[in-house]
């Protein structure tokens, strides 16, 4: 792609597609395209993309592309029907026309120099690698500052075995990416959520990720739609509750790995995953979906064969508890957290 020169510089630089995906955000949304509209980097197009939202998300995001600033082109788009989180990007890459692609969430808020940082680091990298990702400051729903965080994985990338033993991902809400990381890829299968997992393996057979030690994005923590606007992490001494959030974590676990068996078989990287790790992933995808049956139909004559294909580590025995014993787990759960006392009868350690 041939590059142009920003506006009012002598500087060059390649096209950037900010995206911003969203779905029944109307609290947050313009918050986050106002973010995108701050940012300093040009030549920059902005794609606006609704999910389809029953709210007024959409309604929004046209009032706000029409204070869009100088020389960013916006793309508005809404979904005819609600796609879901891979069907949306498979769509909205599609759209982008930009060799760098900013992958933005509606109710997170980018700051000024993230596009810019981004890029330049991309651009600039000596291995060549094709993705970014960054440490990113969470806020909570009204935007009050929490903590840092930084990514966990972020020195065993280049590792495609480490990537699916660990299941790695990279931190989605500050990835910058190369097109072609999902443009040369197979699309996303409509049951992928953590579609940060996927980035994180396809990446690790080109190098691995930059990873920038600094927040480039204000992140609200337990509002997306990921977490189902943190409905699925509310409640979790309950075991109905937890089984939910045990059930949803194991499910789009097995999304990722039949992702990972698409992308290993055609594109890319056809031919190029080592046996051991295709081997690595169908054992782990056998343990999941025997995890999920027991979690569909707990019978203590499917328990051998539970700990069998997944092990016998504290993920399946709690697997276990919660089909079999789920009053025992309450019970755990009340008295795991419930305050220390201390001789005079008051709470808290002496």
């Amino acid at each position: 792609m041939q590059d142009v020169a920003y506006p009012g510089t002598k500087e060059a630089g390649a096209l950037a597609s900010f995206t911003v995906f969203a779905y029944n955000q109307e609290a947050f949304v313009r918050d986050s395209i106002r973010g995108a509209f701050g940012q300093e980097y040009r030549p920059l197009e902005v794609i606006l993309s609704d999910d389809a939202s029953s709210d007024r998300t959409f309604e929004i995001m046209q009032e706000e592309a029409r204070s869009a600033p100088p020389g960013i082109h916006v793309v508005l788009n809404r979904n005819p029907r609600n796609l879901g989180i891979a069907e949306h990007i498979n769509r909205v890459i599609g759209l982008a026309r930009g060799e760098f692609v900013v992958l933005s969430a509606a109710d997170d808020i980018s700051l000024p120099h993230r596009t810019g940082m981004s890029v330049r680091a991309l651009r600039d990298d000596p291995q060549g690698r094709l993705v970014l990702h960054a440490t990113v400051l969470n806020v909570a729903a009204d935007g009050t500052p929490l903590h840092l965080r930084r990514n966990p994985h972020r020195e065993i990338f280049g590792s495609p075995a480490q990537v699916v033993a660990r299941d790695a991902y990279l931190t989605g809400s500050s990835v910058v990416l190369r097109r072609g990381m999902y443009a040369d890829f197979p699309p996303l299968n409509a049951d992928v959520v953590n579609e940060d997992k996927v980035t994180a393996f396809r990446c690790a057979f080109h190098g691995g990720a930059v990873y920038i030690d600094e927040p480039l994005v204000h992140y609200r923590a337990g509002v997306g739609v990921s977490t189902l606007h943190g409905d699925i992490l509310s409640g979790r001494e309950d075991p109905v509750r937890e089984a939910r959030y045990v059930r949803t974590g194991l499910a789009r676990r097995l999304s990722v790995l039949g992702q990972m068996r698409v992308d290993a078989g055609s594109g890319p990287l056809a031919g190029k995953v080592p046996g051991e790790v295709l081997r690595a992933i169908e054992v782990e995808a056998k343990g999941l979906r025997r995890a999920l049956a027991f979690m569909d139909d707990p019978r203590a004559s499917r328990l051998p064969g539970l700990f069998a294909a997944a092990g016998f580590g504290r993920k399946t025995l709690k697997i276990a508890l919660l089909g079999m014993a789920p009053r025992l787990y309450h019970r755990y759960k009340v008295l795991r957290h419930r305050p220390a006392r201390s001789a005079g009868g008051r709470t808290g350690r002496p």
